[in-house]
């Protein structure tokens, strides 16, 4: 298990403090998720709001990868090797 650390991370117009057991490559990945998602809601909502819209935007990315997933794993499933 890979050693706890703080880092901060940004968000909207706020940073926050975290706590991580992530390597610095999986974070940066997962935080320029994050920063992505938020980008999609755009710049003129308060901080409440872009934390509320950024998760139904993750929500909803996770929603479409999980109905894709599903799609190829039922096209393998009819493959007969």
């Amino acid at each position: 298990m890979a050693d706890r650390r703080e880092v901060r991370i940004q968000i909207g117009k706020r940073s926050y403090l975290v706590q991580t057991e992530l390597d610095d490559e999986t974070l940066k990945r997962v935080v320029d998720i994050v920063k992505e998602a938020g980008e999609a809601v755009g710049g003129n909502v308060d901080q409440d709001n872009l934390l509320m819209f950024t998760c139904l935007q993750l929500a909803y990315n996770l929603e479409k990868t999980s109905e894709l997933l599903r799609f190829f794993d039922s096209k393998l499933n009819d493959i007969n090797f």
